[in-house]
């Protein structure tokens, strides 16, 4: 058997042989389909091998019968994913494994092990059902190690991702020329309540969470609106005190308001209501999450002013999670989705969304959106800090910008402000 290890420029696909006849590896020319006779792997052999998305290989056995006749040939193609091994079998059997579906071939070799120990009992004369219940225990054991080896490997990932973010955080702040990050992908959507398209930028996209960047979100009569009905609330901003309640905090300097939003007035053509239906539309498109409007939280109105380069303490906010990032099942309540929305970058000099986890760098603009997620939809279990994020500090100018939460378990006799920030329902906490 012979693997083969894959690189995309820096992706390294590993072939493996697992079989006693000699198997040619070529190289297919994606312009002309020609193959190039690449490599001759023998048994055992373990090859890297660098590689663009998208090419594909051959794969031909001769043995010592066929002498110069060449046999049947198996093709495979790279792809974008990460972890690429390619495991050839007796029979040009092949197995294409990579970060995606390793989970569900490392399933199939647990079973195939266990079944071939208990076949070799029961030819040897063993009790069928002894061997039987020996072979349930040899799977449920070989899964619960698999699962806690899986386990220990995405805390550590996970662990080692937050502490690279937190070392380039500052660097990565510093630099206020860098633009957004470029787009995976820019998708159009159509909003059917305006008869409106608008381009999305796809910057992270993940089961479990997203990073969208979306051009002309909010229109400057919105954010004047919400600009004015926050004026007289305006105060200090604060973060969660781990308790359930909140605290004024060194990590996040800011003036924030909360503006509650007038439903009543939605078919009169209130403009707050107005944007927050469309970025309740666009969230329900973009995770197919359902929400519903009632009960949910205010929109927040959120003001940061520059004072200059040599300002110690300068209004930003700390790398956090807006929700739930910790890989566990989601809590009623919880938060599971944001969008930011760029209002005023009058001489802005910083102040741009970081997200130091995945790589992605929002730089303000006028009327755009920054939408992020954090809840896998399917399984309900909540994402390992890819969409934790920071606010830059703000070195010169101001930056204002309308922010909303979305929550799932919430509704118009559960709101909001009926859980705590750990999202426990306090009407719990008083009866215990």
């Amino acid at each position: 058997m012979i693997d083969l290890l894959v690189h995309r420029l820096s992706l390294v696909p590993i072939f493996i042989l697992y079989s006693r006849l000699i198997v040619i590896v070529d190289w297919v020319n994606p312009n002309t389909g020609e193959t190039v006779e690449f490599h001759r792997l023998k048994e055992g052999e373990v090859i890297n091998v660098n590689s663009f998305t998208n090419h594909s290989f051959s794969f031909r056995s001769q043995n010592d019968t066929c002498a110069d006749q060449v046999c049947r040939a198996v093709f495979i193609t790279v792809n974008d994913n990460d972890d690429q091994v390619i495991k050839v079998k007796d029979g040009l059997e092949i197995q294409h494994r990579d970060s995606k579906n390793k989970a569900s071939f490392s399933a199939a070799d647990i079973v195939e092990i266990c079944q071939s120990n208990a076949e070799k009992l029961i030819a040897g004369g063993s009790d069928k059902a002894l061997v039987m219940k020996g072979m349930l225990n040899c799977v449920e054991g070989a899964a619960a190690d698999a699962i806690q080896k899986l386990t220990e490997e995405k805390r550590f990932e996970s662990t080692l991702r937050e502490s690279i973010s937190a070392k380039v955080e500052n660097y990565t702040c510093a630099d206020t020329s860098m633009e957004t990050t470029k787009a995976k992908e820019i998708r159009p959507w159509k909003h059917e309540g305006e008869n409106v398209t608008r381009n999305v930028h796809i910057l992270h996209e993940r089961k479990g969470s997203n990073i969208h960047m979306l051009e002309n979100f909010i229109s400057e009569e919105e954010c004047n609106a919400i600009t004015d009905a926050a004026r007289p609330l305006l105060h200090r901003g604060t973060v969660a005190d781990g308790k359930g309640g909140s605290k004024l905090s060194d990590h996040r300097k800011a003036m924030q308001a909360g503006i509650r939003v007038p439903w009543e007035k939605e078919e009169e053509g209130d403009l707050i209501a107005r944007v927050v239906r469309r970025l309740y539309d666009y969230t329900n498109h973009a995770t197919g999450y359902g929400l519903e409007v009632e009960g949910q939280e205010d929109l927040m109105s959120i003001q940061y002013f520059g004072r200059g380069k040599e300002d110690q303490a300068p209004d930003r906010y700390m790398p956090h999670c807006d929700g739930d990032c910790n890989g566990l099942p989601h809590k009623r309540g919880g938060r599971v989705a944001t969008m930011v929305m760029y209002c005023d970058t009058e001489g802005l000099v910083g102040g741009a969304t970081n997200f130091g986890n995945s790589g992605v760098y929002v730089k303000p603009q006028v009327g755009a959106a920054a939408f992020f997620s954090y809840l896998d939809n399917e399984t309900r279990i909540h994402e390992t800090g890819f969409t934790s994020h920071s606010g830059c500090p703000v070195v010169e100018g101001r930056k204002r910008i309308a922010v909303h939460w979305m929550r799932i378990g919430v509704d118009k006799d559960n709101i909001w402000s009926d859980f705590d920030t750990n999202n426990v329902l306090k009407q719990d906490c008083e009866e215990d």
